[in-house]
């Protein structure tokens, strides 16, 4: 047995504490040597449900004290683009949770640090790591529905995520709903077709606005891709209508409702197995670690693959400012 990859884990807060989860799973592949947390309860959380005895009130401690191999970081996303290159910069393979940052530029400055420094730097969109997302993925990459001409989404009524109180409310620290909610969103279609968008036009509202809540609560957009394919999404945080996704080509269609299904191939019902999303889903962990281990690249959610996701969220964001159709950055 190989020694276990040493963990540093950057947050201990409920996103964090769900990737320990994911990791304790995996048994001895990888093992959270410390955690970061500015809050003495939150350390203390970590601490008591999965005995990590060491535990630092900031970053620059613990990369001072701490060898690891890795960096796990799931901290408010205003901290993404600091926080992932200090890690890098220390030697640290990293995943950070989504989104990756909140400017492009940002993200390009991650990618560079992570291949500067010869580096894995991982984006936690984990959704491509469901069973039924994948199964989706299968049946595209084998053509089930011949070219895909246009792909449907509706994600309805998840909630804004915290209170007034909650960093995720304030816009200048989120980024809003397009980062916080529609990266998952955008990053599984971006992924199911396997091509770039090239343009967006998107509406982006804020119709239940509350004096200490600043991000929106309505998007919808559609977007085009390389091969002309269309892309309709719809975010929401009213409504409680759920989840669907419907793809649809020129042989067939693929209707799903969630992310576990029943999945609907030209309107017979597939059953998939039954699958819990949670943060710390430990396919993604194991992914990340056993690339690591193996010393080869990340076959799934590198930065370099999810920065196009990140190109249409910043260009869909830009286009609900101006109200025009925005070319996506390449």
């Amino acid at each position: 047995m190989k020694t276990p990859i040493r963990i540093l884990l950057v947050g201990c807060g409920r996103m964090a504490l769900g990737h320990a989860s994911g990791l304790e799973s995996l048994g001895e592949l990888g093992v959270i040597i410390a955690g970061v947390d500015p809050s003495e309860d939150a350390r203390n959380n970590l601490k008591t449900q999965y005995g990590v005895s060491t535990t630092f009130d900031n970053l620059d401690d613990a990369l001072a004290n701490v060898k690891a191999d890795a960096a796990i970081i799931a901290v408010p996303n205003f901290l993404h683009r600091d926080y992932t290159i200090a890690c890098l910069e220390r030697g640290l393979h990293t995943l950070i949770e989504k989104p990756m940052a909140l400017t492009l530029a940002d993200v390009d400055d991650m990618i560079a640090t992570a291949e500067a420094k010869g580096k894995l730097l991982m984006s936690g969109q984990s959704q491509r790591f469901s069973t039924t997302i994948r199964q989706v993925k299968k049946l595209l990459e084998e053509k089930a529905v011949g070219k895909i001409r246009h792909v449907i989404h509706r994600r309805l009524g998840s909630g804004r995520g915290g209170d007034e109180n909650s960093w995720f409310a304030c816009q200048e620290l989120s980024g809003g709903i397009l980062p916080g909610i529609g990266v998952h969103s955008l990053d599984v279609l971006l992924w199911w077709i396997d091509e770039k968008a090239v343009s967006v036009s998107a509406i982006v509202q804020n119709i239940d606005p509350h004096p200490d809540i600043d991000i929106e609560d309505e998007v919808s957009l559609i977007a085009t891709t390389e091969s002309n394919a269309i892309l309709n999404c719809a975010l929401s945080f009213h409504h409680r209508a759920g989840t669907e996704w419907t793809v649809m080509g020129d042989e067939g269609v693929i209707h799903l409702n969630g992310t576990s299904g029943p999945l609907l191939l030209n309107s017979k019902e597939q059953h998939i197995p039954e699958t819990v999303h949670l943060a710390g889903e430990p396919t993604i962990h194991l992914e990340f670690l056993t690339a690591i281990r193996d010393n080869r690249p990340l076959a799934q959610a590198s930065a370099q693959d999810v920065r196009k996701t990140m190109a249409l969220i910043f260009a869909a964001m830009k286009s609900g400012k101006t109200g025009k159709t925005v070319s996506v950055s390449r």
